[in-house]
């Protein structure tokens, strides 16, 4: 339990505003810099808040997490370290803390003999100093073939690269460098160490930085990540991917799960670290200036057990989700990401009172997994009601937004009925701008009931950010073809052939409002079969 808090305290910390009283007043100690296995260490310092505490072993994995209350503006911890190498391999720890606003940092040293001759070695590959020990990766680390990078494996299992080697890379690029990892290292969290100015030469020269493991694709967008200020040799950037689910990733989500009870975990997780080491100094890189697009290479298992209709990709904070969406296609995840912790893949599998056996639970339950429809209130769907122009559009937008197929940034309002501030004002300015709706004489008329033929005109208009194909069935044959509007004619035509309308073709009723029931229905087949 102490964990879960831990992690929902480090967010909450870094999202607070700043505390100039609670930066001023803490301060962290640590009792020594190099310790042997079996005996202790002690974090002591002052702070005016709780202070979280991360100790993070060499290879990356947390050795230790808790909250430590202060005593009259004192902490202190005593922590002993593990006697055997699996739980306390030899190098450098680093010690995180946050209390209020403000973070600082330290590091010791796990050894076999104190006084500076003792060794460090890492993960049972050797005896080495870690990189960031000594801050510069030398120019020819790695090598290359054409742009892609393979990695040289430090001593203590961190896979680096060199200055000269990425503009070996650079030479052969088109749009990309891609760094490739051997094969196990998203499952194990070896980390990928390289010199921070690449950043920057990867951002004059407009090329994305793909790292690639075993199960497991980023790519980081040219200016993804922003080069820091102070990029000199001893500056390096790491990054961490990792798709196992660890204690912390099952404690975050767990957590988080506590307040969502409509959720449920599938266990598929990845997260990414990236962090800039200077010396002694670590800092982390939690959000991108531009979105990352994630693969995630899923077993056999994984897709069995994955129900489609209802999963979605979120980002986990600890406190709240954050629906990414996603989809599968050949057994791979897809996602883009705009900030780096956890993401995992839920299942939301919400009930409505009034929907139990209804003939549009199942389209309604997928819509609403995929954060496109809503309840009326949080028990009841209201299948029956009738569906307004402005609701309609909402939910069009919602779901063209989930395909990411196009720029739905909100244009100029061209409605004199359509004011600033309500929940459907970008939506409609979005759906004008990309010509799925238009008005009459300069007017919206959001409150009005939408009717049939109103709703497929603005469907097949959205049809194009789809992924669809006709099944060919013709044109339909309705009695009463003539009550259609000449401007929704080819559309009803065409809604038809392409599956997003059925029935026994006997009546359209073209002037009928629309249902919620019947607005699920329609959307749900917009959407591809089997996406997240």
């Amino acid at each position: 339990m102490k964990k879960v808090l831990a992690a929902m305290l480090v967010l909450l910390f870094v999202l607070s505003p700043v505390s100039s009283y609670a930066a001023a007043s803490f301060a962290l100690d640590l009792s020594a810099q190099e310790v042997l296995r079996g005996d202790e260490i002690t974090l002591s310092g002052t702070a005016s808040n709780d202070v979280v505490v991360k100790i993070v072993r060499p290879n990356d994995t947390v050795f230790y997490l808790d909250v430590i209350e202060p005593a009259n503006g004192i902490f202190s911890a005593t922590i002993t370290i593990p006697d055997t190498e699996d739980f306390a391999p030899y190098g450098v720890y680093k010690t995180v803390a946050s209390s209020g606003s403000a973070t600082l940092n330290k590091s010791f040293n796990v050894v076999d003999k104190l006084g500076g001759g003792g060794t460090t070695p890492g993960n049972g590959n050797g005896t080495v100093t870690p990189p960031t020990d000594t801050g510069t990766i030398p120019a020819d680390a790695g090598s290359t073939s054409g742009s892609v990078i393979q990695p040289d494996k430090a001593k203590d299992g961190t896979y680096i690269f060199g200055g000269d080697t990425l503009t070996s890379a650079i030479e052969q690029a088109l749009d990309s460098v891609t760094i490739e990892l051997p094969v196990s290292t998203g499952t194990s969290g070896n980390a990928l160490e390289f010199p921070a100015q690449a950043l920057k030469t990867l951002m004059d020269k407009d090329l994305d930085l793909i790292v690639i493991s075993d199960n497991g694709t980023v790519r980081f967008l040219a200016g993804a990540i922003a080069a820091p200020s102070e990029s000199g040799q001893s500056t390096n950037i790491r990054i961490v991917l990792n798709t196992v689910l660890t204690d912390d990733a099952k404690n975050a989500i767990n957590g988080t799960l506590q307040s969502n009870t409509d959720y449920a975990s599938t266990g598929v997780v990845i997260s990414v670290v990236i962090q800039v080491h200077s010396g002694n100094n670590v800092s982390e890189v939690h959000n991108l200036d531009k979105p990352a697009v994630v693969n995630l290479k899923l077993t056999k298992e994984q897709e069995q057990l994955i129900d489609s209709d209802l999963a979605g990709v979120y980002y986990v904070n600890g406190k709240q989700l954050e629906y990414v969406g996603g989809t599968v296609s050949n057994g791979t995840l897809t996602f883009q990401a705009n900030h780096f912790s956890y993401y995992t893949i839920l299942e939301y599998n919400k009930t409505f009172a009034d929907l139990n056996g209804h003939w549009a639970e199942k389209p309604v339950k997928s819509l609403t997994a995929k954060h496109i429809l809503n309840g009326v209130d949080k028990q009841h769907y209201a299948p029956s009601r009738n569906i307004t122009r402005a609701e309609f559009t909402t939910m069009i937008m919602r779901s063209i937004e989930w395909t990411g197929n196009a720029d739905v940034q909100a244009g100029t309002n061209p409605f004199k009925d359509v004011p600033a501030g309500r929940y459907y004002t970008d939506a409609v300015a979005q759906a004008a701008s990309l010509g799925i709706v238009s008005g009459y004489e300069g007017a919206f008329r959001p409150n009005d009931k939408i009717t049939r033929e109103e709703a497929v005109v603005a469907l097949v208009r959205a049809a194009k950010y789809f992924e669809l194909s006709s099944p060919g069935k013709g044109a339909p044959a309705f009695a009463d073809a003539k009550d259609i509007s000449a401007w929704a004619t080819a559309a009803v035509d065409e809604a038809w052939s392409k599956g997003l309308i059925e029935g026994d073709g006997k009546q359209f009723n073209p002037k009928k409002s629309v249902t919620r029931a019947e607005v699920a229905v329609m959307i749900n087949r917009l959407l591809p079969v089997g996406s997240v």
